[in-house]
C-alpha cells in the first residue's frame, strides 16, 4: 500500500479531533457554561468569534510554516494546543476565561490540524488521486462530528462540563500524538517516492525544497481567488452558525438534550455520505459545481428550519447540512490544489482562509444578537440563507475548463 494513504488516515484523525472539539462540540457547552456563569447567548458566541479573530491572524503564517517546516512537528504542536484549550475551559471561573481558551490555544490547534494543515500535507502526496485523497481526509470532520458530540454530552451528563473538558484534553493527547510522531512525513521524496506511489529519484528529492519556496501570484488581484473565498466564507459562516446554535434551537422547540445532540451527529453521518460520493467523482468533475451545490443545500436547510419545527424536519435539515459539508470541505482543497499546485498550497489557503473566517466572525455575534432581540432563530437563519444565496450568484461565473475539470487561469482586475 502506498505510504500516502497512511498520511491520509492520520490527517483524517487530526481533522476529526480538531473540528470535533472546536466546532461540533461548542454548542453542547453553550447552555451549561452559560447557565453557570449567567452569560447571555451573545456572550457565549464570543468564544468562536475570538477564535476566528486569532485564526485570521495566524492562518497566513500557518500556511507558510506548512510549506516550509516539519509537518510532524506542527501537527504535534496542534495536538498539544487542543489539549491546553480544553484544560483552560475546565478551570475557567467566568465567561471571559472560557473565551480565553478560544483566543489562542484552540485556534492554533484547529488551524494546524484543520484544513490548512491536513490539506497541505495530503496534497503533496497525491496528484492523480488527489481529489479522492482529500475527500477521504475530509471524512475526519464528519467522523469527529459524529462521535465527539455524543462523547461530550455523555461526559457532561456523567461528570459535569469541567471534568468532561479534562477528559477531552487527555483524548486529544493520547489519541493523536502517537500516530503523528510515528507516521507523518513531509513529502513522498522523503521516502524516495513520487506522489501516488512509485520509486523516487535524486532529482525529485532535490526539487522539493525549491518547489516549496515558489513565488505566490498576486492573489488579491485575482477575481477567481475572491469568488472562491467568498463562497467558502459563506459556507463556513452558515455551517458554523448552524452547528453552534442547532442544539439550543432544537431544545427551544421541545427536543430533549440527547436528541438535540443527535442532530449534530446526523449532520456528520450525512457528511460522511457526501464526502464518500465526492471522493469517487472528485478527480473527474467540475469542482465549481460541488461548491454551488453545497450553497444551495445549506440555504434550503435554513429555509426548512425557519418554516417548520417538527423533529423530522430538523433531521432532514441536518442531513442537508451534512451533505453540503461533504461537498464543500474537500472541494475547496481540491480546487485550490488544481489551480495553484501543491507547493504553494499552504500559503494560498493560508491567505484565503482569513477572508472566510472574517465572515464567520461577523456571523457568530450577529446570530446571538438576533436571538437576544427576537427570542428565536428565525431572523438568524433567514439572514444566513440570504448570504448563501448571494455567494451562489458570486461563484456562478467562475471560469472552468469543462474538458479537463480544471479552473481557468485566474483573471486579473
Amino acid at each position: 500500500m502506498f505510504y500516502g494513504w497512511r498520511i491520509v488516515v492520520v490527517a483524517m484523525l487530526a481533522m476529526g479531533l480538531s473540528n470535533g472539539l472546536n466546532s461540533y462540540s461548542y454548542g453542547l457547552l453553550v447552555l451549561p457554561v452559560g447557565t453557570e456563569f449567567g452569560a447571555s447567548r451573545m456572550d457565549m458566541m464570543w468564544g468562536l468569534t475570538a477564535g476566528s479573530l486569532t485564526s485570521v491572524l495566524i492562518s497566513p503564517f500557518a500556511g507558510s510554516l506548512m510549506d516550509r517546516r516539519s509537518a510532524r512537528m506542527l501537527f504535534a504542536v496542534g495536538a498539544v494546543s487542543l489539549a491546553l484549550a480544553m484544560g483552560v475551559i475546565a478551570v475557567s471561573r467566568n465567561v471571559w476565561e472560557f473565551v480565553l481558551a478560544f483566543v489562542l490555544p484552540m485556534p492554533i490547534g484547529a488551524t494546524l490540524l484543520g484544513q490548512i494543515g491536513t490539506n497541505t500535507l495530503v496534497s503533496r502526496w497525491f496528484t492523480k488521486h488527489r481529489g479522492r485523497a482529500l475527500g477521504i481526509t475530509a471524512l475526519g470532520t464528519s467522523i469527529g462530528g459524529l462521535s465527539m458530540p455524543l462523547i461530550v454530552q455523555t461526559l457532561v451528563d456523567a461528570y459535569g462540563w469541567r471534568t468532561a473538558c479534562l477528559w477531552l484534553a487527555a483524548i486529544a493527547l493520547l489519541v493523536l500524538l502517537p500516530p503523528v510522531w510515528l507516521i507523518v512525513r513531509n513529502r513522498p521524496s522523503d521516502l524516495g517516492l513520487h506522489p501516488d506511489g512509485g520509486p523516487g529519484d535524486a532529482a525529485a528529492r532535490a526539487a522539493a525544497p525549491g518547489a516549496a519556496a515558489a513565488q505566490l501570484p498576486d492573489l488579491l488581484k485575482s477575481v477567481e481567488f475572491w469568488r472562491i473565498a467568498i463562497a467558502v466564507g459563506a459556507l463556513m459562516a452558515t455551517f458554523t452558525v448552524i452547528l453552534a446554535n442547532f442544539v439550543p434551537y432544537a431544545i427551544g422547540h421541545g427536543v430533549a438534550a440527547r436528541q438535540a445532540a443527535f442532530l449534530i451527529s446526523t449532520v456528520s453521518v450525512a457528511g460522511i455520505s457526501g464526502k464518500l460520493i465526492f471522493s469517487i467523482f472528485a478527480d473527474r468533475i467540475d469542482l465549481k459545481w460541488a461548491l454551488l451545490g453545497a450553497l444551495a443545500l445549506i440555504a434550503l436547510s435554513l429555509g426548512l428550519l425557519v418554516r417548520f419545527h417538527a423533529h423530522w424536519i430538523m433531521l432532514t435539515a441536518a442531513g442537508l447540512v451534512g451533505l453540503a459539508s461533504g461537498a464543500f470541505l474537500p472541494a475547496w482543497g481540491a480546487l485550490l490544489a488544481r489551480l495553484y499546485g501543491p507547493f504553494i498550497f499552504g500559503r494560498v489557503m493560508g491567505r484565503m482562509q482569513p477572508i472566510a473566517i472574517i465572515m464567520v466572525m461577523l456571523a457568530m455575534p450577529l446570530s446571538g444578537h438576533l436571538f437576544d432581540r427576537t427570542g428565536s432563530y428565525g431572523a438568524t437563519f433567514l439572514t444566513m440563507a440570504g448570504v448563501a444565496a448571494l455567494a451562489f450568484l458570486i461563484l456562478l461565473p467562475l471560469r472552468m475548463n469543462a474538458s479537463e475539470g480544471a479552473p481557468a487561469r485566474p483573471q486579473e482586475t
